[in-house]
């Protein structure tokens, strides 16, 4: 059966790292925290000291309520939720049906895909003041902080002056004043102040540069056999061997989250032979476990994707391991 590892030394240095530029982290664990498994990470983050989260829906705040004292839900309910869950408004509307006390505003400073406008901002302020809010939060969200564009800044510098008016408003009403988060994975070493807080995703997990691997994929072989020269394995018979060969099966496919392939994948010590089918691949060489990936950055170059795409889509239904180091796992 194909184990996920979680290289719990990994995930620490990547925290600690983004601790140094500041170390109030809303640690990003939606759509099960990047693929590496919720309850997993959040055990870590509890364990590292890290108290705040962001979750995709009201149903991963609910596993994860436990672990954090404050989660904020990017897509929440408009009904009333646990004290330690904040909503994020995301536009007017929602705010209007909302019934949930605790909340978080997300400022659309130029993204374009959601958020409040600065036009809405007055009405925005005056409805939570009337119906008695408590703005835990206000956020914006950047569009190209992963290249180095002028985009960033000119949303940045908008912030601040939204930041201004928020903070202002609040004191002239006698309202607790919201903290503030904008700097996401590639906006961290980028921006010259990051705020009150840092709300960090893929670079927890390792997905960029700069910060090491958290999950490594391996998996079992269910079965061994020779190749002839002229003899072809898999679907079509895509690859055709030009020498006598020892083959590999092993027990994962684009069932558990690997990206379809048709002519063959590097993998972290060996190639994939040919198409990849649903529950297995066909590798090259003779093995007892076989590590498809232990760093995402590396897998990611086999694929016209990013290293997202690849991590959230890890089947929930294999196995994850926590383990210290990179070859704690290797047979």
């Amino acid at each position: 059966m194909a184990t996920i590892y979680l290289n719990k030394s990994n995930l620490f240095y990547n925290l600690q790292k983004i601790s140094s530029i500041n170390p109030n982290i809303l640690a990003v664990i939606k759509d099960n925290a990047y693929g590496h498994g919720i309850i997993s990470i959040s055990k870590l983050l509890k364990e590292f000291g890290i108290k705040k989260a962001c979750v995709r829906n009201i149903d991963e705040a609910n596993i994860t309520r436990g672990f954090f004292e404050e989660i904020l839900i990017f897509n929440p309910p408009t009904s009333r939720g646990a004290i330690n869950f904040s909503y994020a408004i995301n536009s007017l509307k929602q705010l209007k049906k909302n019934r949930h006390p605790y909340i978080h505003l997300k400022i659309d400073t130029g993204f374009r895909r959601n958020g409040i406008v600065e036009s809405e901002l007055d009405e925005v302020l005056n409805i939570i003041k009337e119906k008695e809010f408590e703005l835990r939060g206000v956020f914006s969200h950047f569009c190209c902080a992963d290249e180095y564009r002028c985009d960033t800044f000119i949303q940045y510098d908008k912030f601040l002056k939204i930041k201004e008016k928020i903070v202002s408003f609040c004191k002239v009403n006698n309202l607790n004043v919201p903290y503030f988060h904008i700097a996401n994975s590639f906006a961290l070493s980028k921006l010259p102040e990051t705020l009150d807080f840092v709300r960090p995703g893929i670079a927890i997990y390792g997905g960029i540069e700069g910060y090491k691997p958290v999950m490594s994929l391996e998996a079992d072989v269910v079965s061994v056999r020779e190749l002839d020269e002229k003899e072809g394995c898999g679907y079509n018979k895509i690859f055709m061997s030009d020498e006598k060969i020892k083959i590999s099966t092993i027990d994962v496919g684009y069932a558990d989250g690997i990206p379809y392939f048709r002519n063959g994948c590097k993998l972290k010590d060996t190639i994939a032979l040919g198409k990849i089918s649903m529950d297995y691949m066909i590798v090259k060489g003779e093995f007892k476990k076989v590590v498809i990936f232990d760093d995402i950055k590396e897998f990611v170059k086999n694929f016209d994707t990013i290293t997202y795409d690849i991590l959230v889509k890890m089947s929930p239904r294999i196995k994850r391991k926590i383990i210290e180091t990179n070859n704690s796992f290797r047979a």
